[in-house]
């Protein structure tokens, strides 16, 4: 028979378990918690920035106020005196360390306002005009006087030798030359240069040959060296002509004092002879 222990009183029956359902309604989901957070962190930083975003909105427009400043030239501020009729609150001003004057200075009655407003308000301030110089005293000037004639080139009369042509016998010409340093050169030019217009109807002519030129002229002693180019020695009028031109030359050159005689070179030298046969190694005289 089997014995019954009594009952003391205490239940020994065990709480219900919770269900894994009831402890997952209680929690609160990790995306849920996760968006919470985010949000708080940009209520933070939001209530953080504001201040800064309105210092730095305040001082864009005191930058902007200070460069227009720096770059309006101080030519161009208005006269705070023309504006604004009252007169500006006067500024502190350091005073100077300067021994007072005994003597009281009276202060100078400011304007009313009205007289100052009745002002116009761009009024130019004169400038002080120079002083005119004085005018210079008045200069008495000499007399203009007209331009003088210059005075013709000095001439002298020079002897050069042609030949007439009907018989080649030389005749004695004068020419009037300018005075030089070089008459010998100075009448042999104008013998080369060969008879006027005049002299040619009265059947004068030079029979020197075409071309012929005086390349340079040298005295020594009483005879004269007369360098000629090589058409000097080429004469189209045969033996006759050859004569006749060394007379032309010789006769011409000794019209000079000191010259007695011509010594004849072709282009700087020596020749024993012209083509036709007349000699001109040798000095040469009338």
């Amino acid at each position: 028979m089997a014995v019954q222990k009594p009952n003391t009183g205490r239940s020994t029956k065990k709480p219900p378990a919770r269900t894994a359902s009831a402890g997952k309604r209680n929690r609160m989901p990790a995306s849920t918690a996760l968006w919470l957070l985010l949000l708080i962190v940009i209520i933070t930083a939001v209530f953080t920035l504001i201040p800064v975003i309105k210092n730095k909105l305040n001082f864009i427009p005191k930058i902007a106020e200070t460069e227009q400043e720096q770059e309006q030239p101080p030519e161009q501020k208005p006269d705070a005196s023309v504006q604004n009729p009252k007169p500006a609150a006067p500024t502190p001003k350091t005073p100077d360390v300067k021994p007072q004057s005994q003597t009281p200075v009276t202060p100078k009655a400011e304007k009313p306002p009205e007289q100052t407003a009745a002002k116009p308000q761009t009024q130019p301030e004169k400038k002080p005009q120079p002083e005119k110089p004085a005018a210079p005293a008045p200069v008495s000037t000499p007399p203009v006087q007209p331009p003088q004639p210059a005075k013709p080139a000095e001439t002298r009369n020079r002897s050069i030798y042609l030949i007439q042509e009907i018989n080649m016998a030389p005749v004695k010409i004068n020419r009037s030359l300018a005075v030089s340093n070089t008459p010998l050169k100075d009448s042999l030019e104008a013998l080369l240069a060969g008879p006027t217009a005049d002299e040619r109807k009265r059947g004068l002519i030079s029979v020197v040959p075409a071309g012929s030129r005086l390349l340079s002229v040298r005295v020594d002693g009483s005879t004269a060296y007369l360098n000629f180019n090589e058409e000097f020695q080429y004469n189209t009028r045969g033996r006759e002509g050859c004569a006749a031109q060394i007379k032309q030359i010789v006769w011409t050159a000794t019209e000079f004092s000191n010259i007695q005689n011509v010594q004849f070179l072709i282009e700087g030298d020596v020749v024993d002879s012209l083509p036709e046969g007349i000699m001109i190694n040798n000095p040469i005289g009338r």
